[in-house]
């Protein structure tokens, strides 16, 4: 998170900069570390729910096709772009993505290359905005192969993602797949697994670290779902530091005997109400061409969670929501918005 010394501190909010002798107030909140966290989904490029409802191979290997001619259509080089910009306005110096596609072409039978790498283009991206990141811990979950065509064939790779500013220092980064996963079964005999997981880094602060932990639940299975949240909530129990969890939940504020109970019943609180208890917070969802005008942005499941007693909310702020934040050829960034927690250690 490279910025020089005192301006560094001052951007990052480890330190308050004043003109003068700094009031009793002001000095202490300098005593307390904040850390900028932020969850993204950045989208795949495309809808894959429809292959596993394809009848036969025939059909899979066509809704396959149109599903990767979705991928190019969405264009992550130009959102990633987009995404930059929106990165840059906020700075949080912890970012948890989802949805990190990598994606491989080639002819069928034949050797792969990758078409988009959605980390190294966004990581690109971010530094032609003058931002520098790093992936600290990268949780690969579902890779699969299937033809697109008579003669050509594409693979799909899900990765979830924690990055953390350059000058920001980590350690004990881990990575996990859930033991509960989806299977499902084709009526032509082939089966899909599909597995989910969690990331987390500790991030070093003046007062002690705090542990981030990012990840991307289970969205059309609610007892997987809610097993993950189980195993990520059990997981995360056993931290010695303070702990907040960011991602793509797919459980909204009602869910109360799913994740989102899960977490604001065992000791968390909802970064984004803490803050914001009167406003929507929209997160999700925009159609799969990204084209829609307006917003369809209608409910939340994209989550900034901070365990309670340790660590308190101060800023919360939705990103890439608004129509001014698209592409120049009118694509959202993302299928889903943004959300940055300024998080600060509690008193006491």
């Amino acid at each position: 998170m490279a910025r020089k010394l005192t301006a560094l501190l001052v951007g990052a909010g480890l330190l308050t900069a004043t003109l003068g002798a700094a009031s009793p107030d002001q000095a202490e909140a300098s005593s307390y570390r904040k850390l900028d966290v932020a969850t993204y989904n950045v989208y795949q490029g495309t809808d894959l729910t429809t292959l596993l409802a394809a009848p036969n191979l025939p059909e899979l290997v066509r809704r396959a096709g149109i599903a990767y001619g979705q991928v190019i259509a969405t264009d992550f080089p130009s959102r990633a772009q987009a995404i930059a910009r929106l990165i840059r306005k906020e700075r949080p110096e912890v970012i948890g993505l989802q949805e990190v596609a990598l994606w491989k072409t080639g002819p069928l039978g034949g050797d792969l290359t990758t078409s988009y790498d959605f980390l190294a283009i966004l990581l690109d991206a971010l530094h032609t905005e003058g931002l520098d990141y790093r992936a600290a811990a990268v949780d690969t979950t579902f890779s699969g192969t299937l033809p697109i065509s008579a003669t050509r064939q594409a693979s799909f790779t899900d990765r979830d993602v924690i990055l953390v500013r350059d000058g920001v220092r980590t350690e004990h980064a881990e990575s996990h797949l859930y033991t509960a996963k989806l299977v499902v079964p084709t009526p032509f005999g082939m089966t899909f697994t599909i597995p989910r997981g969690w990331s987390s880094v500790d991030v070093k602060l003046p007062g002690g670290p705090v542990r981030v932990a990012n990840t991307h639940l289970e969205p059309v299975a609610p007892p997987i779902r809610n097993a993950q949240a189980q195993e990520l909530h059990t997981a995360l129990a056993q931290s010695p530091h303070p702990v907040a969890a960011v991602g793509d939940f797919n459980s909204q504020p009602t869910d109360a005997t799913g994740p989102y109970g899960t977490f604001t019943g065992g000791g968390y609180v909802d970064s984004w109400h803490a803050v914001e208890p009167g406003k929507n917070g929209f997160t999700t969802t925009q159609d799969p061409d990204l084209t829609n005008v307006p917003s369809k942005l209608s409910h939340r499941v994209d989550y900034v969670f901070h365990r309670a007693g340790r660590l308190v909310a101060v800023r919360a702020e939705v990103f890439g929501d608004r129509l001014t934040d698209r592409t120049p050829s009118g694509l959202w960034p993302s299928d889903h918005a943004g959300l940055v927690v300024r998080l600060r250690a509690a008193r006491g």
